[in-house]
């Protein structure tokens, strides 16, 4: 996460608010007629398994069935979800809920609906022979990862954890000539590369007790204001897409990936959909009572007291401010939908 950039992305918010209310002719982002609903809905990259819950849903007639016409959208480098998103360009999307907590504190109007995942893909890459087991590790160490990103700030402030950065580029040539370099990574991703490069590589998640951010849908508040039903539906239809994606047959979502992105192997995207499975990202822990979709008032209430503690936040929010549990589906052996709020 990048401080800065966020903060410009504020502040162009709330200026592209301005200019729509004065303008007067803010469209609506759903047409008054009979007959499927429109709904566009971005994503934080292009086209990938990380994705293939929605690509599902679609390619499944999910959507269809509750009554939507979704339209996928694929982000990219310079991808501006949550400006689209909080301006009504783009009814919904998503992102990792971190950035949104620290969005929504500098005044940009969105809010998380559901969880992606129970835990951020973003991990630790690292060569086998010089293992990382835990954040801890990297004391002393030079990795490559995102500046300005929030793990970074806990492990440096909260677990007192000092390493040399790099800035991260997109290449693994680095990686791949230096067994001793740590690189930030996607777990269902970049592995899988270095692997047919003949690496032996393995990764951690950053996502552990001290820190674990989601990976969210969110939306706009104006559009969730005036138009509940259609994100209760988008979210029970994308939900239903990713279990039936991770636990099913994945060949359809595969297809619709793989026709906007025909470089992604068939051996990729099963690389990718197993270490959803093996990390637990999208199911999460049944142990721990978790499930797809779940959001927590406990979680966010500790991710938000940390990054109000490393100061990353521009003001204080509460729970209530960045995320709404009115609509996420709950399976019917789960426990109440707005568990207590006691962290303990």
């Amino acid at each position: 996460m990048n401080p800065t950039r966020i903060r410009l992305l504020a502040l162009l918010v709330v200026c592209s608010l301005v200019l729509l209310a004065g303008c007067g002719r803010q469209e609506k982002a759903v047409p008054d007629k009979a007959g499927p609903v429109k709904v566009t809905f971005q994503t934080d990259w292009f086209p990938q398994p990380e994705h293939g819950g929605y690509y599902q849903a679609l390619a499944k007639g999910y959507y269809a069935e509750e009554g939507l016409d979704v339209e996928l959208l694929p982000g990219g480098p310079n991808a501006q979800v949550m400006s689209s998103v909080a301006t009504g360009r783009i009814n919904l999307g998503m992102t990792n809920g971190d950035d949104v907590i620290v969005a929504i504190a500098r005044g940009v109007p969105i809010k998380m609906v559901a969880a992606e995942m129970q835990r951020d893909a973003q991990g630790i890459m690292f060569h086998r022979e010089n293992p990382v087991r835990r954040l801890q590790d990297l004391e002393g160490k030079t990795i490559m990862a995102g500046a300005g990103s929030a793990w970074i700030e806990v492990a440096r402030k909260k677990l007192g954890v000092h390493f040399n950065l790099r800035p991260l580029v997109g290449d693994l040539a680095r990686f791949m000539n230096d067994k001793t370099f740590v690189q930030q990574c996607f777990v269902t991703n970049e592995p899988f590369y270095v692997r047919q490069k003949g690496g032996d590589v393995d990764a951690i998640l950053i996502a552990n007790d001290a820190y674990e951010p989601y990976r969210v849908i969110f939306v706009g508040q104006l559009f969730l204001a005036t138009h509940p039903t259609v994100v209760e539906r988008f979210v029970r239809a994308s939900i239903r897409g990713w279990v039936d994606y991770l636990t099913g047959d994945p060949a359809p979502g595969n297809a619709l990936i793989a026709a906007k992105r025909n470089e992604l192997t068939p051996e990729f995207m099963a690389y990718s959909i197993k270490a959803m499975n093996d990390y637990k990202l999208v199911a999460g822990d049944p142990a721990k009572g978790e499930f797809v979709g779940q959001l927590t008032p406990a979680r966010l209430q500790k991710q938000i007291d940390i990054l109000q503690e490393v100061g990353v936040l521009d003001k204080p929010v509460k729970v209530e401010d960045v995320a709404t549990f009115d609509y996420i589906p709950i399976p019917p052996d789960a426990g109440p939908r707005n568990p207590p709020k006691d962290t303990k």
